[in-house]
């Protein structure tokens, strides 16, 4: 990806940037935290690039308007990986608990 991407304007690498954090939103939505992950990793190094290749980004237009997206669908994917997060935190406490019940029930049973 590197090589491809050398010559790229910032321009193109923030739509770029733009298109995997959309993949990341949608990843994460289907559960597909490994995939996020790389997905999420190539949209840094898109970024980074970004950054290096024209400093100046917030003084053009077009290049402001992506990062403002992109930084609103960051703010997105923040909340939305929070969420998920919190789910995964209430199903593990049930698995926990139907153990632990489980457990009591032959506990009782043998007595």
């Amino acid at each position: 990806m590197a090589t491809a991407l050398e010559d790229a304007p910032a321009v193109t690498l923030l739509k770029l940037a733009l298109d995997e954090t959309r993949a990341v939103e949608r990843l994460i939505v289907e559960g597909e935290w490994q995939q996020a992950l790389v997905h999420d990793a190539a949209r840094g190094t898109l970024l980074a690039a970004a950054l290096g290749r024209d400093s100046a980004i917030l003084e053009r237009p077009e290049l402001r308007a992506l990062a403002a997206e992109i930084l609103q669908l960051n703010e997105h994917l923040v909340g939305l990986a929070e969420h998920r997060r919190r789910g995964v935190e209430r199903e593990s406490d049930l698995v926990r608990l139907g153990r632990r019940a489980h457990a009591a029930y032959h506990r009782a049973g043998s007595d």
